[in-house]
């Protein structure tokens, strides 16, 4: 049974809601998506108390997100805060004027929980089994240690961006002074934590948050990066240290004219990405993973994997291929039967294309998404396939594996094979490897062309300047040979022999 749920984020900077449609277990998708800065930390002082403007803003906030939600006929709806509101003088006074005002419970999550849906949504939804996390908000930052997929240690500290730069970095453009006073005051911050030192092997550093994704998309702007997806996307230490040294020695208004940088991050991103540095140096990584999935979306798992305990997806690079392929309405016969040919072919012609379980497994994945372009046209269908893969995120894949597997989808039916703009993720003999793979999808599809599983099974054998395929069927098999007879250009391109279907 289709359901949905509504979650709203009350963060130390930024008020979130977002809405997903889902059956518990098996698929959902994000229907909406809201955001509005209301800098609930601002100028909260020594005394820790919210100030009376911001109050007003986060009231007016949450008031449009709890109408947004009525209005949709969204009745289960999660609302929580985070360090802002936790560390209020005020905060009982305040979650009556929500209550009063709104008629949202919105729930007050301590530091611990906040790392821990963070972790959630972050291990869910990226194929890391080992890493230092952090989520950066406007006034703390939650750090983990996760092993074996597991959450091993925990803590919160107060080095939110907007903390940090309302206490340490007052001037427009930082001081020498301001900046020293910064690095001790997050040395004498992380001091304690013995955990949150190098683990031996070096983990990754995993970064969740408005902050962390800012950053991204700076750099994205700056190499001219072929794909507009933050999450999954890597920076190495020594161009995060370049971004830290480069803000810091920029005024508001030239941060503003950054591309890529969200102007509601202008004041506070020299801050975020001088405590980004900080961890990567403390922690010992060397690479930054940035996951564009965080606190609503572990809030969100929980809801989904209920009964689950913990709730984690068994395999998130299967489930999320499987998820796309649901929630685009895939034909399971169809798909099952293409997947089937294809990985005989594949399995039978490994001594001609060498390639091994890599390979094999983006060629799967390919099998289940490669027709919901449908979903768009049917005409140039591969095509629509493409773009919805790459706009509608595979999570766990590297963003090589989503440009194969698009590319892969993208010449299933005809044509031959180029990269169509995504060269700058590609590594090289990947247009080489596109071309066998891409062969292999393409007879497999023609022979289910009527998806009527006419076709049981191929047998495959290697001569010497030919490769014959015996098509094994229940039935009148003819426009299934026909048709795949007729799309072995790219094969005998590919594999520089002739290929003959009987």
């Amino acid at each position: 049974m289709t359901q949905h749920v509504g979650i709203i984020d009350l963060g130390s900077n930024t008020a979130r809601m977002i809405v997903v449609q889902y059956q518990p277990h098996h698929s959902f998708k994000l229907v909406e998506e809201v955001k509005e800065n209301v800098r609930l930390a601002h100028n909260v002082g020594p005394d820790n108390q919210l100030q009376a403007q911001p109050i007003a803003k986060a009231l007016e906030t949450l008031r449009m997100f709890g109408n947004f939600c009525r209005a949709m006929g969204v009745s289960d709806v999660v609302a929580v805060a985070t360090s802002a509101v936790r560390d209020a003088a005020n905060q009982t006074s305040f979650l009556a004027q929500v209550k009063e005002e709104t008629g949202l419970d919105l729930r007050v999550l301590s530091g611990d929980e906040e790392a821990y849906y963070s972790y959630l949504g972050m291990i869910n939804t990226l194929g890391v089994s080992n890493g230092f996390m952090f989520d950066i908000g406007g006034g703390s930052v939650e750090l983990a240690l996760v092993r074996g997929r597991g959450l091993a240690n925990t803590t919160s500290l107060p080095l939110g961006t907007v903390r940090l730069t309302e206490q340490i970095l007052r001037s427009d453009t930082p001081s020498k002074a301001e900046l020293k006073a910064l690095d001790r005051h997050v040395d004498e911050a992380l001091a304690g934590l013995d955990w949150f030192r190098p683990q031996g092997s070096k983990l990754p550093l995993i970064g969740v948050g408005g902050t962390v994704r800012n950053l991204a998309k700076l750099e994205q702007r700056a190499q001219r990066y072929p794909l507009d997806i933050v999450h999954g996307y890597t920076m190495s230490l020594q161009r995060v240290d370049e971004w830290a040294s480069r803000l810091s020695k920029l005024n508001r208004n030239e941060r503003e004219q950054l591309e890529g940088l969200n102007n509601d991050r202008a004041d506070v991103i020299t801050a975020g990405v001088l405590l980004i540095r900080a961890l990567m140096q403390r922690c010992g990584a060397d690479s930054l993973w940035i996951c564009g999935h965080g606190l609503r979306d572990g809030i969100f798992y929980e809801h989904f994997l209920r009964g689950s305990q913990p709730p984690l997806l068994s395999d998130v690079r299967q489930f999320s291929v499987a998820n796309l392929a649901r929630i685009y309405g895939y034909n399971v016969l169809h798909v099952a039967k293409v997947r089937e040919l294809s990985l005989s072919l594949f399995d039978q012609l490994q001594s001609l294309h060498g390639y091994g379980a890599w390979e094999r497994e983006l060629l799967e994945a390919t099998t289940m998404v490669h027709d919901i372009g449908v979903a768009v046209n049917f005409y140039d269908h591969h095509k629509h396939g493409l773009y919805l893969i790459l706009n509608s995120m595979l999570n766990g894949y590297t963003h090589r594996e989503m440009a194969l597997i698009g590319l892969l989808t993208r010449h299933h039916r005809k044509g031959g094979v180029t990269d169509a703009g995504l060269a700058g993720v590609l590594a090289e003999g990947d247009l080489e490897r596109l071309g066998k793979l891409s062969a292999l999808l393409r007879i497999a599809e023609y022979l289910e062309r009527s998806k009527s599983q006419v076709v049981q099974g191929v047998v495959c054998k290697i001569e010497k300047q030919q490769v014959r395929i015996s098509v094994q069927a229940v039935g009148d098999a003819s426009i299934e040979i026909w048709d795949a007879n007729r799309k072995t250009n790219l094969f005998r391109k590919a594999y520089g022999v002739e290929v003959v279907i009987e």
